[in-house]
């Protein structure tokens, strides 16, 4: 009997075992744990309340977006299927709360890769917690030089960089400039994206051909802009160059109508608010004509005019330019996901390097394929002029993605 009792155990035993490898040892798909993997958990940490959260949120929906559609094509499918679901976090505009989000949204939600941030302030302090935790960090929207400039080895950023900002804007501005444009002030918020921006188009304003008469920074929190649109008043710029988020435009502007101050051309670099259906709807005519320099959804493409009615049908308003490299961010990671056909970080991050995302797959206006270089940085990241026309936002250079050509002043 005892004999018969033992046998029936060892039975029992290499069953549960056998049932073990087929349901856990079956299925790498990198799972620490080694369980199928059914769902995978992407973090996006963006201001989703305080003076950004229009464009926090409006990021945010672009993601989601990418998320529905990736899902609806069945999912990751190197990984059987399995859902991607993002799960979010507010920064709250702060690089301290951001960090505090990146560490709640790895160790408590388990995220296999985090997207961020908007602000390169808050890109620093949450791309640190992913290098810590051997994750990918995919850029959304931060541009400064020194975020690539660390060694880290899970940083990748799609968009150009403040840098490129700098060179494009100028050498793009030198290009289309009337002969009786002889004069330049850039104005900027000063955090380090405006500070570092307005820095790089100082080093290549010759490049426009203009004479540079001032650099002038302001808060991004400020809540009047009287004294810089008085130093402004006095200048007399033929361009003004202004680098910013949504408020603080918002209100430069607001002052500068007020004084009834004019220039023969507004161009924004890396600007929050000029490319915005927004902005546009609360200036009207006063900011017809305004140009920035900034990266763009591409009109032409069928993809992109999908995302465009999407957005519009699922959140009633217009996608906003930033939202692009949003959206872009999650397909990219899908695409890693799908040749890493795991979860782990560092084959994730393998996957990144040597991945090269088609350009016919995407929804931005940019020259060639999305490739990482040893840094993280896009190889083929490229700028587009955006100018309003007409109450609304039309690409005017280059040739390739120009819905229009460039107007002027009278």
């Amino acid at each position: 009997m005892r004999k018969s009792m033992k046998k029936v155990v060892a039975m029992a035993i290499a069953s549960t075992m056998l049932l073990s490898c087929v349901t856990g040892c079956g299925s790498e798909g990198g799972s620490t744990s080694g369980k199928e993997v059914t769902e995978i958990k992407v973090g996006s940490i963006h201001p989703l309340t305080g003076g950004m959260a229009y464009e926090g949120q409006a990021l945010v929906n672009a993601q989601q977006i990418a998320v529905d559609e990736i899902n609806a094509a069945g999912g990751i499918k190197s990984l059987g299927g399995a859902k991607l679901v993002l799960v979010t976090g507010d920064s709250q505009g702060a690089a301290d709360v951001g960090a505090s989000e990146a560490q709640r949204l790895i160790e408590k939600e388990g995220v296999v890769a985090l997207t961020g941030a908007y602000q390169s302030s808050v890109v620093e302090t949450t791309s640190q917690e992913a290098e810590k935790a051997g994750i990918p960090y995919i850029v959304s929207v931060g541009s400064t030089v020194s975020l690539a400039e660390r060694g880290f080895s899970t940083f990748f950023r799609i968009q150009p960089n403040a840098e490129l900002f700098g060179v494009n804007s100028m050498e793009m501005l030198g290009e289309i400039k009337k002969s009786d444009w002889s004069s330049v002030v850039i104005i900027h918020e000063d955090s380090v994206m405006g500070t570092s921006t307005a820095s790089y188009i100082e080093k290549n304003i010759e490049k426009s051909g203009l004479k540079l008469l001032d650099n002038i920074a302001y808060s991004a929190s400020a809540t009047t802009l009287d004294s810089e649109v008085t130093t402004l008043a006095g200048l007399k710029p033929d361009v003004l160059i202004c680098i910013g988020y949504y408020s603080d435009t918002s209100l430069l502007f607001r002052t500068v109508n007020e004084r009834d101050i004019t220039f023969k051309c507004v161009m924004g670099v890396s600007n929050g608010a000029i490319s915005d259906e927004k902005f546009v709807a609360e200036f009207g005519s006063s900011v017809e004509n305004f140009i920035n320099c900034n990266y763009s959804i591409n009109k032409n493409s069928d993809k992109a005019k999908t995302l465009m009615e999407t957005y519009k049908s699922k959140y009633g308003d217009e996608i906003i330019n930033h939202a692009v490299f949003a959206y872009e961010s999650i397909k990219v990671l899908a695409a890693a996901l799908e040749a890493a056909g795991s979860v782990d970080g560092e084959k994730l991050c393998e996957a990144m390097k040597g991945l090269s995302y088609s350009n016919a797959e995407m929804v931005s206006a940019m020259s060639g394929d999305i490739v990482f270089n040893e840094k993280g940085e896009n190889k083929n990241a490229s700028l587009t002029l955006i100018q309003i026309q007409d109450g609304t936002n039309k690409v005017v250079y280059p040739t390739a993605f120009a819905e229009s050509e460039i107007r002027y002043n009278d």
